[in-house]
């Protein structure tokens, strides 16, 4: 027995002309198939350019996170190397200096002269990781063009020393006062 095609010339029920007609749709069926592996194969290539779309904006998102903390480091190294190298040393003395520190109350010994310097803002209180610097004005407000956050107890002149409208510049306030 031979193929269906040839079976169906010999019985009469085809012609020559049909069944070359039948091939060639068979052959273009078949050749539509292979094409449409390949753009199985673009819907491939889709997802895999996707992908990496995907990968590349996980990179970027980890490059700048990695970034951002490069420049927390940075930072913290700045205000460290200020904190060490303006620290005044020679403020410790037998009065004590309250200042709130996260919602706390802190106390630091120091001695009249720093006390008043850190009322009037010639001074200031700054803090990293837990220890506390006292520095004059100028690298205080340096600290503080990087991140306030450092900064602890700084009064800042506002340039409103108007003496001649204080109602109460008559009056004389006693040295002994403490806050």
């Amino acid at each position: 027995m031979g193929s269906l095609q040839e079976q169906l010339l010999k019985a009469g029920l085809t012609t020559e002309h049909k069944a070359k007609v039948a091939k060639t749709e068979k052959r273009k069926q078949q050749k539509k198939k292979k094409k449409g592996a390949t753009s199985d194969q673009s819907d491939l290539q889709k997802h895999i350019e996707q992908t990496k779309l995907e990968q590349q904006k996980k990179a970027e998102e980890l490059n700048r996170a990695k970034q951002e903390e490069l420049k927390e480091k940075e930072q913290v190294a700045r205000v460290k190397q200020i904190l060490e190298h303006h620290n005044q040393d020679e403020i410790r003395g037998d009065v004590t200096f309250n200042f709130t520190y996260q919602s706390k109350i802190k106390e630091l010994e120091v001695n009249a002269v720093t006390q008043q310097a850190l009322a009037k803002g010639r001074l200031a209180i700054c803090v990293l990781e837990g220890q506390f610097y006292v520095l004059q004005d100028e690298p205080a407000r340096k600290i503080a063009e990087v991140d306030e956050k450092y900064i602890v107890f700084h009064v800042e002149d506002d340039g409103q020393e108007n003496k001649d409208d204080d109602p109460y510049a008559d009056y004389e306030i006693p040295d002994d006062l403490m806050w």
